[in-house]
């Protein structure tokens, strides 16, 4: 079967306040970050960029009477955790025909700069990785990542992500993700997802559970 380029484009870190979370991964682990898209439902988040062009989100609970951030908020009971990860990919349409999943097209309004247009599929799969393309020109996308990689001020000179540490079985996983390189830790006595990530930096790997 041929490469599909899978690869980790982002970790979602859900918090229960995300200016709070943002400041203790600043000042515990010196990864700065700067403000992400505007969300609909109830959440609010930033993003923490590392090595381009990977990224770590903070998703945070903005309004709990909300349907969106009614659910992060009932998810994590008051405790900020890894919640899921998301895999770039190189051809979408081939991703997603493979699975026989439909995709969904969207855009976001982004705080600082023009709106961003992508593509997902797999996302009712949740807690499952679900895939992402961009619609942009890779290079742009990399300059951009990189542009922002700067802005943030890191005190720690990230790099990618070292490892992510998933309960679903290498079968369960080997299934859906098919072919793949990707550093995965299989964690058999926890739930389906995600449930840790290392981050590669000049301090020493950082560890987000």
């Amino acid at each position: 079967m041929p490469s599909e380029g899978l690869h980790i484009d982002h970790v979602i870190y859900a918090v229960m306040d995300v200016d709070i979370a943002a400041e203790r991964l600043q000042r515990e682990y010196g990864l700065g970050s700067l403000p992400g898209g505007v969300l609909q439902g109830g959440t609010t988040n930033r993003i923490v960029p590392l090595a381009p062009p990977v990224f770590l989100e903070l998703v945070g609970v903005a309004d709990p009477t909300l349907p969106d951030g009614a659910w992060l908020s009932e998810t994590l009971a008051g405790r900020d955790r890894v919640l899921w990860w998301c895999l770039g990919v190189d051809d979408m349409d081939d991703t997603a025909e493979r699975r026989g999943l439909p995709i969904q097209s969207a855009e976001m309004e982004m705080v600082d700069g023009p709106p961003r247009l992508f593509r997902t599929a797999g996302m009712p799969q949740y807690p499952r990785p679900f895939f992402i393309s961009f619609e942009m020109e890779p290079e742009a996308l990399m300059r951009l990542r990189e542009t922002r990689y700067r802005e943030a001020a890191h005190e720690c000179e990230p790099g990618g992500f070292t490892f992510v540490e998933v309960g679903d079985s290498p079968e369960m996983l080997g299934a859906w993700l098919g072919d793949h390189d990707l550093s995965v830790r299989h964690v058999p006595d926890k739930p389906s997802g995600i449930h840790a990530v290392g981050i590669e930096t000049a301090r020493g790997e950082v560890v987000l559970r």
